[in-house]
């Protein structure tokens, strides 16, 4: 009891704060390698440690040499392995702009313009793969794509994915200035378990691109034509009750909506 008491005591308004931020920075961690391979290397370190353990129990000093020379390295080690997650969580820290510079009602009007080819798409069983720019610069992932840099129009994106483009399986990027920047942009896939089997590589490409930035990517199914939105590591469905267009507006536009409604 003594010594509970005497750690109470000790304890200073300080040491809560810490243990808030720290639960809260975990907790965020968690969230950030959820379902991906990440888990797979943190559980293999994890071995790691306990044989350390044992090889050191029983005295086996080649092995233990050498794996006390990983963990010396371990820093350098998790930098390598964790660089694209270290890469990723700091670009999201340092976002401070918003969707779009242009006046609230046209970029509302762009979004539904978005979507309304989407349908389009849907109905003419039509494969799509639209990112539409978020806070994050999406610099990284247009290499090798087209630049287009033209004003948006529905015409020029129902184009871009006829089936006799030459651009039409590769992803547009609609940057936040509202334009049509870039098509036939390869994406990153998706290094989530679950997904693999269930989704197509539209989907993937989707949801490996959501996991790495705060971009909203719209995929349009070309085998069935159901119409899904990837963001932050999430796919939804339309026919999930969710209306896809009001959720695109919520995470693009959610703090200009009220300027909107007055």
């Amino acid at each position: 009891m003594s010594l509970l008491s005497d750690i109470i005591t000790s304890f200073r308004l300080q040491d809560f704060f810490d243990i808030a931020i720290l639960s809260v920075v975990i907790y965020q961690i968690l969230l950030m390698i959820r379902g991906t391979r990440t888990i797979q290397i943190l559980i293999g370190f994890l071995l790691v440690g306990i044989a350390f353990y044992f090889v050191d129990l029983f005295n086996l000093r080649g092995t233990t040499w050498v794996l006390h020379n990983v963990f010396n390295s371990i820093v350098i080690v998790f930098i390598v392995l964790f660089q694209s997650e270290i890469k990723n969580a700091l670009a999201q820290m340092g976002t401070k702009t918003v969707f779009y510079d242009l006046k609230t009602r046209k970029s509302v009007h762009i979004l539904d313009k978005i979507y309304s080819v989407c349908e389009h798409f849907s109905k003419m069983g039509v494969g799509a793969l639209i990112v539409i720019e978020n806070e994050m610069g999406l610099g990284d992932y247009h290499s090798g794509a087209t630049e287009i840099d033209a004003n948006f129009s529905q015409q020029l994106l129902v184009s871009l994915f006829h089936t006799q483009s030459p651009l039409h399986d590769g992803a547009v990027i609609i940057s936040r200035e509202g334009k049509i920047a870039y098509a036939g942009c390869i994406l990153p896939i998706s290094r989530k378990l679950d997904f693999q089997k269930k989704v197509g590589t539209r989907h993937r490409a989707a949801l490996g691109l959501s996991e790495e930035t705060d971009a909203v990517i719209l995929v349009v199914s070309e085998e069935n034509g159901r119409i899904s939105l990837a963001h932050n590591g999430e796919l939804l469905r339309e026919e999930m009750d969710v209306s896809l267009n009001q959720k695109m507006r919520e995470i693009l536009l959610k703090k200009r909506v009220v300027n909107v409604r007055k």
